[in-house]
């Protein structure tokens, strides 16, 4: 994707860090919570696959520990964040930005070392499809890692979005219900662990 003029970018930029901090005057700390996330995919190395980037902080702090990143997500909007903040974060040369949808990935089976999703679970219209790629390109004994929001978590966020005269959207799907089908599709669950608003779960493939 080609990057953003330099002035749209720092407007971009200037937008998150604005958002982040929105976000911390009510109680959630994103950049903490995503360390957290991360420090519970160990190791972090080789090529991994961002589902549902969003603005790329996931994939953000993968490349930040050695990692080599391909974030994939539906929207073109928030692609184009992930790519200035990127640029920010001078990581940018570490991490490949898509937009695809991830029930149907381009990419041939056992390509990723891990595949990795944050806060997107509740986006999903139809987790199973989803999750079936997600095993499907990662490698054997490869590593699945899920975060979403605790209940805390999203009543925090729909007060954030109450604030500003909006509805926070939230789906069925949840860390759970996508570690059940991933254990009764050849996975075995590492770690389960809630902190910092947020609901982290590391499975890895066994077939």
């Amino acid at each position: 994707m080609d990057s953003p003029v330099p002035d749209a970018a720092q407007l971009a930029r200037d937008r998150f860090l604005e958002r982040i901090a929105i976000f911390k005057s009510f109680g959630y700390d994103r950049p903490a919570a995503v360390r957290f996330v991360v420090d519970h995919l160990q190791p972090v190395e080789g090529e991994i696959l961002d589902v549902g980037t969003g603005q790329g902080v996931l994939a953000i702090e993968l490349a930040r520990r050695g990692a080599t990143v391909v974030s994939v997500d539906v929207s073109e909007e928030d692609q184009r964040a992930g790519v200035v903040n990127a640029e920010f974060e001078g990581l940018l040369p570490r991490i490949t930005f898509r937009i695809l949808d991830a029930q149907k990935l381009p990419f041939p089976d056992g390509s990723f070392d891990a595949v990795a999703t944050l806060n997107a679970l509740h986006h999903l219209d139809d987790g199973p499809a989803v999750f079936r790629e997600m095993r499907r390109v990662v490698k054997p004994s490869g590593k699945i890692l899920l975060a979403e929001l605790t209940d805390e978590g999203f009543a925090l966020v729909a007060r954030v979005h109450e604030s500003e005269g909006r509805v926070h959207p939230v789906g069925s799907m949840t860390v759970s219900l996508a570690v059940e089908w991933f254990v009764s599709n050849g996975f075995r669950l590492i770690v389960a662990e809630e902190r910092y608003l947020q609901s982290v779960a590391v499975l890895e493939k066994t077939d």
